[in-house]
């Protein structure tokens, strides 16, 4: 399954999480009073309003939290929608456990707590479902119209280990780019210059991005623009090189298992 976009990790966006879905929460109960909860809430005390706001309070605290922890393991995380989506279902989870904690207190444990337990799950899934769906359908539409815009479809973004975005290049001006232990160096033409970038990430990491923008693993540690391959030869020693139109004149070794890829596309 394809990872979600890089504007999914932003550190707007985890607050745009954190913000509206509290704020979604108290209104719609405010409007709608699901499940009887006016009457749970109330809790016989004239409750009602202190407990919605603080329950409130603590799905805003509680997201706060997992939302901080989702950005600064960005760079680890590296999710499929599927696990983006089993997430947020644990990320309810957490702020049930939460919520629960807080209304077995008010309740002075006269319902077992596994009993609210369920019960908050439920409503709250119910709830909080509606603004996590409109979020990332807003996300997924934002990032196809980037995606769409014509200047975009042509720029490479790199980002390092941790999601930081560091380079932005059109990808017919990357000319190879090469690995060396947990760094990358792209190799692109920038105002007719060729200029290299040392950017701390695997090549595993940003394989599956260079095959969307058309270059190719020609090597363990190469990768490279197949639209800037004049020739391939072997050397003397046997050993395959493609040569390409760069002023300094690399020779980028290629490897029997991606020669035949390579050589079929020139």
């Amino acid at each position: 399954m394809a990872k979600i976009s890089d504007i999914f990790y932003r550190f707007n966006v985890q607050l745009l999480y954190a913000l509206m879905i509290p704020f979604s929460f108290l209104v719609f109960v405010l409007i709608y009073r699901p499940f009887d909860l006016d009457e749970f809430l109330d809790m016989g005390r004239g409750l009602y309003a202190f407990n919605l706001v603080m329950i409130s309070c603590i799905v805003l605290v509680t997201l706060l939290i997992t939302r901080l922890i989702f950005y600064f393991l960005r760079g680890l995380l590296q999710l499929s929608m599927g696990w983006y989506i089993f997430w947020c279902c644990m990320e309810v989870f957490v702020v049930a456990h939460f919520v629960t904690l807080y209304l077995w207190l008010m309740l002075q444990h006269t319902i077992p707590y596994l009993e609210v337990l369920g019960d908050a799950v439920y409503w709250l899934s119910f709830i909080l479902v509606f603004p996590y769906v409109i979020i990332g359908l807003s996300l997924r539409l934002a990032n196809n119209k980037i995606a769409d815009e014509p200047d975009m479809k042509s720029r490479m973004r790199f980002v390092d280990v941790h999601g930081n975005l560091k380079l932005v290049a059109q990808a017919a001006k990357v000319l190879y780019i090469s690995a060396e232990e947990n760094y990358v160096s792209i190799t692109y033409i920038d105002k007719e210059k060729e200029k290299t970038y040392v950017l701390r990430n695997s090549m595993k990491n940003i394989e599956e991005m260079c095959e969307r923008y058309g270059l190719l693993r020609c090597h363990r540690s190469y990768i490279i623009n197949k639209e800037h391959v004049k020739s391939l030869r072997k050397d003397k020693d046997g050993y395959i090189l493609a040569e390409i139109d760069s002023a300094d004149k690399p020779h980028i070794p290629v490897s029997k298992k991606y020669y035949d890829t390579l050589a079929a596309l020139l």
